[in-house]
């Protein structure tokens, strides 16, 4: 059983993704959206309210959640392109810096946050980024059999900047010999594109094949984006 730490995509938009690692058996705590309130019922998942405006909520996430699992096995950071695609439709400026608190700052002060942490702390922790992208306008003129709606350029930008947060991050993170980092991404016509549930069950594999490994992913490895439902760099099979 480990204890994760899922951040990003809110509850209850996240409730398959996180009931998946439930019923594997492990603890979970998960970020909710500062506007909603949401009860879950069970013993291994809490939760806390993140306001993704903040720097000091992205804190006390992250010391929220150390108090409730006592001890943190495992980080998965969450951007769905097709969630914000749907939640930010507007191209109005005026709700531009909304979309830019929500889905861009937000993860900047979280992942800033964790890496201080993690360089204070000696233990053994596995941070995975999932990016699951929307449909950009310029998907729509250059890429074929792509038929989602495309997304405002808010959320384009935004899911530009999670990429490269996650690969500067995981390349800051890769110094440090207790961490071990996996980037992993679904395009539109991805298997698992539009399945939480086995998404989750994935991503866990992953988990578990990393724990299993002599040696951690070497950095160049942790900067591979690993397409949802594939293998792991070095050739760890993750189909079940």
């Amino acid at each position: 059983m480990a204890n994760i730490l899922v951040v990003g995509k809110d509850l209850p938009e996240s409730e398959n993704l996180i009931k998946s690692f439930e019923l594997q058996g492990h603890k979970i705590f998960a970020s909710t959206g500062s506007d909603l309130s949401t009860s879950v019922e069970s013993d291994n998942i809490f939760t806390f309210s993140w306001n993704k405006a903040s720097s000091i909520s992205a804190k006390t996430l992250l010391i929220q959640a150390e108090a409730k699992l006592i001890q943190i096995d495992r980080v998965l950071i969450v951007f769905d392109g097709p969630y914000y695609a749907k939640r930010f439709e507007s191209e109005r400026i005026e709700d531009c810096t909304q979309a830019v608190e929500n889905m861009v700052s937000g993860y900047v002060y979280f992942c800033q946050t964790l890496l201080n942490r993690l360089s204070q702390k000696s233990k053994n922790i596995i941070v995975s980024f999932y990016l699951k992208s929307a449909a950009t306008k310029a998907d729509i003129v250059t890429a074929k059999g792509v038929t989602q709606a495309p997304c405002t350029n808010n959320v384009a930008v935004a899911q530009a900047a999670f990429k490269a947060l996650a690969e500067n991050t995981a390349a800051a993170m890769s110094e440090f010999q207790e961490i071990s980092i996996f980037l992993c991404q679904a395009e539109p016509g991805n298997e698992l594109y539009s399945n939480d549930r086995e998404t989750g069950n994935w991503i866990n594999t992953c988990f578990d094949s990393i724990e299993k490994m002599k040696n951690k992913p070497s950095a160049k490895q942790a900067l591979t984006w690993v397409k949802t439902g594939g293998k792991l760099p070095g050739g760890f099979s993750l189909f079940k």
